[in-house]
């Protein structure tokens, strides 16, 4: 019987699982942003250096602020079964992420220039609103907001003030985008800060992992959206 040289490995299914699942997503990652990218008037280039900025600016957290909330705490005492309180002062820092709030922000004060004010304007109001009301603080966490609420909020409201002042739909892309962003960094971060005493985390990072609001995931959703009302 002659060996066999040419087999398949045990764990072949594992190998596609780990392998090239990863390969696929990160081609239709890439793909999808180069898309989006295009639709907000960057070359593929310009998109791709972008992408790779966000992706390791995720990893940066800046600074900008430490509050301090004052609370009571009740100690027993084991030996008389007595209760007493006892004052402490938590110290809350807060940071904004590089990739996940200031380059989203700055990409979105580009648009702005392209773009018309006054629909701009009632679009961001109403996402600032809207976000600011369904925002809840979850203790230890941070601010939390739906995932798919703001850019649908963003991109009909981008939409119906396109239309209220005859513009053309084909800035909704970038409309949707820049208000959504900037809705959601006033809306669920800024008029909330007045609630870091009732999340009480020791580090709250604005776009990145203290947050759920997903300001830039908010920006990347209201694109993809705007892509449906688009006249073919």
């Amino acid at each position: 019987m002659r060996p066999k040289f040419f087999f398949l490995p045990i764990l072949f299914p594992f190998f596609l699982i780990v392998v090239l699942l990863p390969l696929f997503i990160l081609t239709f990652v890439l793909f999808a942003g180069i898309t989006v990218g295009t639709l907000l008037g960057f070359s593929p280039e310009e998109t791709l250096f972008l992408f790779f900025m966000i992706v390791l600016g995720s990893f940066i957290n800046i600074p900008v602020l430490e509050r301090e909330s004052r609370k009571v705490k009740y100690i027993r005492d084991p030996f008389f079964s007595r209760f007493y309180r006892v004052p402490q002062v938590e110290k809350t820092v807060i940071a904004v992420n590089l990739g996940g709030c200031i380059i989203p922000f700055f990409i979105s004060m580009y648009i702005i220039s392209s773009i018309p004010v006054k629909p701009w304007l009632i679009a961001t109001g109403i996402i600032t609103l809207s976000t600011y009301h369904t925002a809840r603080p979850i203790r230890n966490t941070g601010i939390a907001v739906p995932v798919l609420l703001p850019p649908l909020i963003s991109v009909l409201s981008s939409y119906i003030s396109l239309i209220m002042y005859g513009y053309p739909v084909y800035l909704l892309p970038k409309l949707s985008f820049s208000a959504g962003v900037i809705g959601v960094i006033l809306g669920a971060d800024v008029l909330h800060l007045r609630d870091i005493e009732k999340i009480g985390a020791g580090y709250i990072s604005i776009g990145g992992a203290g947050t759920f609001d997903g300001i830039f995931l908010t920006g990347i959703f209201s694109v993809i959206l705007s892509v449906f009302l688009l006249p073919v």
